[in-house]
């Protein structure tokens, strides 16, 4: 458990954040109220999303030298599967994705040449949604 954890989540491309955040902003308008954001079909409310630590030390290491002040959270509506994985095919649910801003509140775009799956700037998304995988408190 502590190994999913620390490495929850995965890069993305700028242009898929920006499609999931479009979904997002589209969703959001067709609401008539605010809380059906984010319930789905079964009643079950997204609540958080984990993202670990491991991945976000990659996410501050690779912005090709430029210095970051803070990290940005996109909303997004991603398709997932049961087990919220965002897997192309699967239902729209509301999905965070983290990116990397300089001083000036630009998104900086990440040097993916030493990332293997290559994300073309982006950030990081998929963390680990709640209710599928957190411990109830």
């Amino acid at each position: 458990m502590k190994d999913r954890i620390l490495n929850a989540g995965s890069f993305f491309n700028k242009k898929d954040i920006q499609g999931h955040v479009k979904n997002h902003v589209t969703h959001v308008k067709s609401k008539k109220a605010a809380s059906e954001v984010f319930h789905d079909d079964n009643g079950d409310v997204r609540r958080a999303e984990l993202f670990g630590k491991n991945l976000i030390e990659k996410l501050l290491k690779n912005t090709g030298g430029k210095e970051v002040a803070g990290i940005r959270i996109y909303y997004g509506h991603a398709p997932e599967d049961n087990d919220g994985n965002i897997k192309n095919g699967g239902k729209l649910r509301p999905r965070l994705f983290l990116v990397p801003v300089d001083e000036n509140g630009n998104d900086i775009d990440i040097d993916s040449s030493s990332l293997k799956d290559d994300p073309s700037g982006g950030g990081v998304g998929g963390g680990l949604p709640c209710p599928q995988a957190c411990n109830e408190q």
